[in-house]
C-alpha cells in the first residue's frame, strides 16, 4: 500500500535526483572546444556579430560557470576547412562542437552524436524546419544528427519601375529583356565566373527545375550524361542566347560570386539580376532604402514546363563528442546563440542570413526584411541542396570554368559541358 508518507519519499527522492542531474553538468568543470567559421565567431570582423555571441556566451556561461570554452576557428576556404575538420573526425581529434556547411553534413554522420533526446528537450520540432533542412540532417536511421541554423535562397531581382510581372519561363526572360534593351539597361544579369556563387545561383536552379541530378544515389557524377547532359546544355545555351541578343554583357563571365554585381547594380543600369536573399542587407547599404524599394523579388525564372527549384545553403552545427555532459553544455550554447527561437532569431537578424526554422519568421527575436516573407515561401516549397558526394567540389569547378566560357563566347555550350564532363571523369 502507497502511504502519503512514501509518497513523499518518492516525490523527494525524484527532485533530489533530478537537482543531482542538473547540478552535475552546470556544475561540471570541463573545457568545451568549439569551431567555428570566423565570421560566426567571436573572432568575426562584423562587430555587431562579435557583440551579439558575446552577449549570447556570457548568457550561457552563468549557467555553465565552471566550463572553460575553448573556441577554434574554420578555414574561411569552406571546401579546404570541410575536409581538415573530416579528416580530423576520422582520426578522432574532432572538436566537442563544430560548425559544418550543410550540404556536406552526410559526410560526417559516422562521427557525430544523434541529437534528438536534446532537441525534444529543448521544445524544438524538427517539423518546424524548412524540408531540405530537416531531410539533410538525418542519418538512414531516421535520427538527427545535426542542426541547420541558417540558410539563404537565390532568386530573381528586378526593378519594379522597369518590369510590371517578373519574367516565370526563359521564354517571357526574352520579351521582357528586348524592351529593356532598347531603353538602354543591362536587361539579365548573373554570375558567372570561377566561384561558387557562380554555379550555385546561375546553374543548379535552372537544371534542377527539369529534373536534372548531379550526381547518382551513390555520389557518382550523372550530370554530362543521357537527359542530364540535354538539361545542362539547355541552361548554358539559354545563357548564350542571352548574351548573343545583347541582353547579358559578357562581362558577367568575371563576376564568380552574387555581390560581385553589387556594383553595377548600384550604378542604375541594371533591370533584373540573379543573386542571394543577402544582397538585399548588401545593396541596402551602397543605395539606401529608397533606392532598394524599386527591386522586388520573384523565383528563378525556368524553362517552359520546368519545376521551381533554388539552390538552399547554410551551416550547421554538429556535436562530435559522446561525454553527456559535454553534449549538453554544447547544445545549450547553440541553443542560446543560434538555434532557439530567441538564439535563431536573434543571430539570423544580426548576421543577416534567413531562419531555418519557419516559426521564426514571425518571433519577436527576428527582424524580418521586406522580402522574408517570399524568401520563406520559395524556400520551403523551391529549396534543394547541393549534393554531399565527395565529388560536388569538382563538378562545381568545371562548371564554373564551362558557364564562364560560354558567356565569354570561347566555347559553345556542347564543347564547355564536355571538356567539364570530361575532366570530372577523369
Amino acid at each position: 500500500m502507497i502511504t502519503a508518507r512514501n509518497l513523499f519519499v518518492a516525490v523527494f527522492l525524484a527532485l533530489a535526483s533530478l537537482l543531482v542531474a542538473q547540478s552535475s553538468v552546470s556544475d561540471a568543470d570541463f573545457t568545451l572546444s568549439w569551431t567555428a567559421h570566423p565570421a560566426y565567431s567571436l573572432s568575426g570582423s562584423d562587430p555587431n556579430r562579435v557583440s551579439y555571441l558575446k552577449g549570447a556566451v556570457a548568457e550561457w556561461q552563468k549557467s555553465y560557470p565552471k566550463v572553460k570554452l575553448e573556441a577554434n576557428l574554420l578555414s574561411t576556404n569552406n571546401t579546404e576547412a570541410m575536409a581538415k575538420l573530416l579528416e580530423q573526425a576520422a582520426q578522432g581529434r574532432a572538436p566537442d562542437l563544430a560548425q559544418i556547411d550543410t550540404y556536406v553534413l552526410p559526410r560526417y554522420l559516422p562521427y557525430l552524436q544523434p541529437l534528438d533526446g536534446l532537441i525534444k528537450a529543448a521544445g524544438i520540432d524538427m517539423k518546424d524546419f524548412f524540408p531540405f533542412a530537416d531531410k539533410i540532417v538525418r542519418g538512414k536511421d531516421g535520427k538527427v544528427y545535426g542542426v541547420q541554423f541558417t540558410t539563404d535562397v537565390r532568386v530573381l531581382f528586378y526593378r519594379k519601375d522597369l518590369v510590371t510581372t517578373p519574367p516565370k519561363t526563359w521564354d517571357d526572360v526574352f520579351r521582357v529583356a528586348k524592351g529593356l534593351k532598347d531603353k538602354g539597361y543591362d536587361a539579365f544579369l548573373f554570375p558567372a565566373g570561377l566561384a561558387e556563387g557562380a554555379a550555385n545561383t546561375s546553374l543548379w536552379g535552372m537544371f534542377w527545375g527539369q529534373g536534372g541530378e548531379l550526381t547518382d544515389a551513390g555520389g557518382k557524377p550523372v550530370f554530362g550524361t543521357g537527359a542530364n547532359r540535354e538539361r545542362m546544355l539547355n541552361v548554358l545555351r539559354f545563357y548564350k542566347s542571352l548574351v548573343d541578343q545583347g541582353y547579358t554583357p559578357s562581362r558577367v563571365a568575371n563576376y564568380g560570386n552574387e555581390a560581385d554585381l553589387n556594383t553595377e547594380v548600384a550604378a542604375g543600369k541594371v533591370a533584373m539580376f540573379l543573386g542571394g536573399n543577402f544582397q538585399v542587407a548588401q545593396l541596402s547599404s551602397i543605395i539606401g532604402a529608397e533606392g532598394m524599394a524599386k527591386w522586388g523579388v520573384a523565383r528563378i525564372p525556368q524553362k517552359a514546363g520546368a519545376k521551381n527549384a533554388t539552390s538552399a545553403g547554410g551551416w550547421s552545427w554538429g556535436i562530435f563528442t559522446k561525454d553527456p555532459a559535454k553534449q549538453k553544455a554544447a547544445f545549450d550554447l547553440i541553443l542560446k546563440a543560434y538555434v532557439g527561437t530567441e538564439g535563431m532569431g536573434g543571430w539570423t537578424s544580426v548576421a543577416g542570413y534567413l531562419p531555418t526554422r519557419k516559426s521564426v519568421y514571425t518571433s519577436p527575436s527576428y527582424k524580418p526584411d521586406a522580402y522574408s516573407e517570399l524568401f520563406k515561401t520559395i524556400l520551403e516549397s523551391d529549396g534543394r541542396v547541393r549534393p554531399p558526394a565527395d565529388i560536388y567540389p569538382q563538378i562545381s569547378t568545371e562548371m564554373e570554368i564551362a558557364l564562364s566560357a560560354v558567356v565569354s563566347g570561347t566555347k559553345t555550350p556542347e564543347k564547355a559541358l564536355d571538356d567539364a564532363w570530361a575532366a570530372v571523369s577523369r
